[in-house]
């Protein structure tokens, strides 16, 4: 859905796409969306130019051709620039996971895909630098899997379908992940009183993993008060 969230906005840059817009929009009833007139100084200040390979700005005098430029496709570039930084995680998400979400599509894979796919997935999988699945397990897990379900049939489907015949552990783990796995596509959007403490003007140029790490520790400070780093010194010098 949002790759064609994204491609329909990206179709929507072309001057058939703006004159229909443009159209529609004169024929709704709600208000008059009359562009309005731009008014031109007769005498032009004119930028100087430094170099030889630069141009004159243009001077756009016509409402149409000014909205099209400095409102419409400039809404379509933060729209579609917002779809990507939003839905980034999500997408890393989706593709970590990809051969969990149909596995009934999966009855006749490419070569070597479907092996690609677990392998990645048990690198991700990791507990204490082991993988909590098998990536050969789940290789055939999947491939039994893609016999017995029918195309369509969603990860929460799947998973009461195991539950029922008790069999395909690593799978049954993965997808227990994937249901339970919280996925952000919100940033942000206050400051906390933490960051001025922490990133102060003297103390600007740090990079962001460990401003996360600082703020975590400032926030839980009272877990952190309680940590023993006497073990935690003696692991980080061998």
């Amino acid at each position: 859905m949002l790759e064609k969230a994204k491609a329909y906005f990206e179709n929507c840059r072309t001057e058939e796409k703006f004159v229909y817009f443009l159209t529609d929009s004169k024929e709704l009833e709600l208000e008059d969306l009359t562009l309005p007139w731009i008014s031109v100084p007769w005498r032009l200040s004119k930028k100087p130019i430094h170099f030889i390979c630069e141009g004159r700005d243009e001077t756009i005098d016509v409402p149409t051709k000014r909205y099209k430029i400095e409102s419409y496709y400039c809404l379509l570039a933060v729209v579609t620039t917002y779809l990507d930084e939003r839905f980034n995680q999500l997408k890393s998400h989706s593709d970590d996971f990809d051969c969990l979400y149909d596995i009934g599509e999966l009855k006749n894979p490419p070569p070597d895909s479907l092996d690609t796919k677990c392998r990645n997935l048990a690198a991700i999988l990791l507990n204490h630098e082991s993988s909590v699945i098998g990536a050969l397990e789940s290789r055939e897990e999947v491939k039994v899997l893609s016999t017995l379900l029918k195309p369509g049939i969603g990860p929460k489907e799947t998973l009461k379908f195991i539950g029922r015949h008790n069999f395909c552990p690593n799978v049954n783990i993965a997808l227990r992940i994937l249901l339970t796995l919280p996925v952000i596509v919100a940033s942000g959007e206050r400051s906390f009183s933490k960051l001025k403490l922490i990133k102060t003007y003297l103390r600007s140029t740090m990079s962001q993993t460990r401003l996360n790490d600082l703020a975590t520790i400032s926030i839980e400070h009272e877990l952190a008060g309680d940590f023993n780093y006497t073990d935690r010194a003696k692991e980080f010098a061998q």
